[in-house]
């Protein structure tokens, strides 16, 4: 659980999201004192076998980062913000009871995210089968080529190795075709 002043990066879902609607949202985001920063990664997808369009990688979601008290004082400025709601995502405690918790992440996990959306690469999808990529596995840092330095958790995706980057249940993008050789075990607290 996080402290509710320290400075952490919440991914956000954003109702109806559309380019030009999602710019303006990040511009405004962008401006607030309260806020330090916002992201969401937009991109050429291919909408048609024959058609290539601009758009957000990511439906209705915004990366923001900031103290949890100050953005729910920015949350409730509905003037300004479409609704903006928070990712909760289940934990379960001692006795297995579930409790939802916000969602957040931490600078690294964020840093990682924000380099392999950032990229326009053949190598980045994002998996379907979420249930399927945020099942525990060995996590692993990448320490050659392109992604050095990125972590996550190796997968097998049609046969192909991958590094998966599970965000809660919600997102999973990965890079496919990683080489054996490229890769480090690690243990769960450097993830």
């Amino acid at each position: 659980m996080f402290k509710e002043n320290d400075l952490h990066w919440f991914p956000m879902r954003v109702r109806n999201s559309s380019v030009n609607r999602l710019e303006t949202m990040l511009e405004r985001l962008n401006k607030q004192d309260d806020i330090c920063e916002a992201f969401a990664p937009l991109g050429f997808i291919r909408v048609r076998m024959d058609k290539m369009d601009f758009a957000p990688l990511l439906l209705n979601y915004v990366f923001v980062r900031s103290t949890f008290a100050k953005l729910v004082a920015v949350k409730s400025n509905m003037e300004y913000f479409e609704p903006l709601r928070f990712v909760m995502h289940p934990v379960y405690d001692a006795n297995f009871d579930r409790h939802d918790e916000v969602l957040y992440l931490r600078d690294k996990q964020m840093d990682d995210y924000k380099r392999i959306t950032s990229t326009d690469n053949e190598k980045i999808i994002f998996l379907d089968n979420l249930e399927y990529a945020c099942k525990p596995s060995q996590p692993v840092q990448i320490i050659e080529g392109e992604f050095t330095g990125v972590t996550g958790r190796i997968k097998r995706v049609g046969g192909k190795r991958c590094v998966v980057m599970p965000i809660g249940n919600e997102l999973a993008p990965a890079i496919i075709d990683v080489p054996n050789r490229s890769l480090r075990y690690i243990s769960e607290e450097e993830i």
